[in-house]
Formats: C-alpha cells, sequence, structure tokens
C-alpha cells in the first residue's frame, strides 16, 4: 500500500464463533430479496424488452456501487479510518464518487430514455452509492444483523412505493427507479443512525491523506468494477446479437438463480472483513481458510442452482410464464458463473488484504478478457443460443480462481518478502 504505515481498525472478535459468518449472510439474503422482489415485479410488470432495458439501468447501479464499494468501502475496512488524515479523504472522496456517478447517470438517462428518466436514474444512483457505504460501515463493525434488519425495512419500503404506484396505474420504468431510490434512502437513514457516534463526526477540512486511500482503494475499485462491467458488456453483445428481448430471457434465468450468488457475495462480504480483522494471523493459516470457504460456496452454488433449475417451471409462473421462455441451460449456467465467482473470491479477498491487489488486478483482467472474448465468439461467429453465455462467463472466471491462489502460493509481499 501506498501513504505510509496505516492501522487497522476492523474489530478482532474471535472468529470461532459462527455467529458473523451467519449474519453475513443472513444480510446479503437480506439486501438481495430487496432486488429480487423488484426485478421479478419489473419482470411481470415490463415484460422481456421492459426487463431487458432495467437490466442495462441495474447493471450500471452495481457498476457504480462497486467502483464506491473498491475506493472507499475496502479503504475503510483496511485503513485507519479514525485518523483524521485518513478520514477526510474517505469522506471527500465517496462524495465525489457519488456526484460523479450520478452526474453521468443523468446524461445517460437523459440523452437514452428521456428528461425524467434521467433524472430518476440520477437520484436512484446517488442513493445507491450511498447506500452502499453505509451498508460497509456496519460491515466494518461486523453489524452484519444489523444490516440485515436494515434491508428488510428498506425491502418494505419498496413494496410499499409499488404499491401505491400500482393504484395509480401501470407500473413503468419510472416506478421502480423511484421504488429503488426510496429503499435505499432508507438503508442511509437507518445504518447512519446505528453507528457509533464516532463514525458519524464530521471530518476536518482538506483532502487528508487521499494518497493513501487511493492508493489502496484504486486497486480494489478497478478490481470490483470489472466483475458487473463485464456482466453488462455480455448484456451489450447479446443485445447486438439477437435484441433486448433475448437480454430479458437472460436476465430472468438470472433473477431466479440469485440465490445461488447471494449465498456467495454475503460469505464473500464477511471473508473480507474477517481477513482484514486477522491480517496479522499467517498467510497459511489464512489460505486454508480461503481453500475451505471456496470449496463451501461452490458447493452450495451448485446445489441451489440444480435446485432452481429442477424448479423452473413452477418458479417461472413468479415472472410470468406466458412472457418469458425460461431455459434451463441458462439457469444452470448461471448457477455455474456463480460457483465460479466462489472460486475466485475467497483467494481475491484475501490476496488483496495482504497487499497483492494489483497482482489480483491483473488476473481480473485476464479472466475478464478470457470470458468476453468466448462470449463474443459464440454469439456473433458461431451464432450460439445466447443461454450459453453464463456458461462462457464461468470459463474465465474459475480460471481466475486458479492464478489467485497461485498469488497467494507464492508468498511474497509486494516488497518481495516471504509472507509470514
Amino acid at each position: 500500500m501506498t501513504g505510509g504505515a496505516v492501522a487497522l481498525t476492523a474489530p478482532r472478535p474471535s472468529l470461532r464463533s459462527r455467529a458473523p459468518a451467519v449474519g453475513a449472510l443472513a444480510a446479503q439474503v437480506a439486501q438481495a430479496l430487496g432486488n429480487f422482489v423488484i426485478q421479478v415485479l419489473a419482470a411481470r410488470e415490463l415484460g422481456a424488452s421492459g426487463l431487458g432495458a432495467f437490466a442495462f439501468l441495474f447493471g450500471a447501479l452495481v457498476m457504480a456501487t462497486a467502483l464506491s464499494s473498491g475506493l472507499v468501502g475496502d479503504s475503510l475496512t483496511v485503513l485507519d479510518r479514525h485518523d483524521p488524515a485518513i478520514r477526510a479523504a474517505l469522506w471527500r472522496t465517496g462524495w465525489l464518487v457519488v456526484g460523479l456517478s450520478s452526474a453521468v447517470a443523468l446524461v445517460v438517462g437523459a440523452t437514452r430514455i428521456s428528461p425524467t428518466a434521467g433524472i430518476l436514474f440520477a437520484t436512484a444512483m446517488a442513493s445507491f452509492v450511498l447506500a452502499d457505504l453505509a451498508r460497509r460501515l456496519l460491515m466494518a463493525h461486523l453489524r452484519f444483523w444489523t444490516l440485515a434488519v436494515v434491508d428488510s425495512i428498506a425491502l418494505a419500503v419498496a413494496g410499499l412505493v409499488l404499491g401505491v404506484s400500482a393504484l395509480v396505474g401501470p407500473l413503468g420504468l419510472a416506478h421502480f427507479l423511484a421504488a429503488l431510490t426510496a429503499s435505499q434512502l432508507t438503508v442511509v437513514l437507518l445504518a447512519v443512525r446505528r453507528l457509533p457516534a464516532a463514525e458519524r463526526t464530521l471530518p476536518g477540512r482538506g483532502w487528508g491523506n487521499w494518497r493513501a486511500v487511493t492508493g489502496y482503494g484504486s486497486w480494489r475499485a478497478v478490481q470490483q468494477f470489472i466483475r458487473p462491467t463485464a456482466l453488462n458488456v455480455a448484456r451489450w453483445i447479446v443485445l447486438v446479437a439477437t435484441g433486448t428481448a433475448a437480454v430479458g430471457q437472460l436476465e430472468a434465468a438470472r433473477v431466479l438463480v440469485a440465490p445461488a450468488m447471494l449465498l456467495v457475495q454475503g460469505l464473500g462480504s464477511y471473508l473480507f472483513a474477517s481477513y482484514a480483522a486477522d491480517r496479522e494471523v499467517g498467510l497459511p493459516r489464512l489460505r486454508r481458510r480461503a481453500d475451505r470457504a471456496a470449496l463451501v460456496m461452490m458447493g452450495g452454488a451448485v446445489v441451489v442452482g440444480a435446485l432452481v433449475t429442477v424448479s423452473l417451471p413452477m418458479l417461472g409462473r413468479l415472472l410470468g410464464s406466458e412472457t418469458f421462455d425460461l431455459s434451463a441451460t441458462a439457469a444452470l449456467g448461471w448457477a455455474c458463473y456463480a460457483a465460479s465467482c466462489a472460486a475466485v473470491m475467497p483467494y481475491g479477498s484475501l490476496a488483496a488484504v495482504r497487499g497483492r491487489q494489483a497482482a489480483v488486478l491483473l488476473v481480473r483482467l485476464v479472466d475478464v478478457a478470457v470470458s468476453l472474448a468466448l462470449v463474443a465468439l459464440l454469439l456473433l461467429v458461431a451464432d450460439a443460443d445466447p443461454a450459453t453465455v453464463p456458461w462462457a462467463l464461468s470459463v474465465g472466471s474459475f480460471l481466475g480462481g486458479l492464478l489467485c491462489r497461485q498469488v497467494l502460493l507464492s508468498g511474497r509481499t509486494p516488497s518481495g518478502r516471504e509472507a509470514s
């Protein structure tokens, strides 16, 4: 890391207890359930083409939160955010990300859809990024159960907005953007109230030690930005090859297999916080923990994906079977993709905490390049079924997991010394 020595602030509870891990999964379930419900309703109300358009906008929201989560969220977890200089840099960098991402959303929405949609998309963007940073502060304190309650309330707020809107008339894209905004602002308000008083104090003037924040966070931001960006690029390739409706069909299968991904993301959020808390533990022990986590998450993703695929006819009624031609090939492919994310996440998080951000970023660039090249080859050259897209994306991700583990096996710090 740059910017000199920095201290860790993550609490150091005994990780022998399974409560934090279960809490992390519960928090991810609550957040993912909210997204799942909104996307299911979008599928039912907007149809395949409408869901395809919504998927691009929602994908952009995920891209922005990945950027803020890596640049600011990971930095506040690993660096000493109670240091006035670090705190000032985190605060101002966070607001800079909110402002820039909202400005881009305003321009994109206004030019591609309508001025009203641009305003709604910009407010949704701002609320998403702010909510992500509020979540990361709760995670840094390992308050996952609190986060689960907060996200459950946010889901109720989103449902209330959509319910009231449905009484007025048919639901459209604008209503879903408004519901997303209301739910994420609820997260911000409730999460900030639950934070310790020290976290709510304003920083001093100036940018502080922005070199330390950007020196660590920029690597993580680009790394986390890659996966959602790759998904949106893959959607664009499907759009070019077969049209918006095909994007919606593929997205419908992904939504149904979302429980497999939320299992991976829930445990992944816990792993990063726990690795940061146990950074002084020897690398071999942490690497064995990462091995076990990868196996458990991959197995869980496969089981969940298989159950969803078997239940596809019944689950399809959630989305409206008459609107979507759900593909078992696509559903299994998304389960495989979730398993491939599980194969890389523990090693990537551990390597980043141990100071190997640059190496992890290089690995992620390689695996994404491989995945997108396969997607383009299948759809644009071989004219394959869009259902093969998640399978192609999985190839590069599994490759990334193997390479990230090799980075850890090298056992060297960025300075070239043997890791403990």
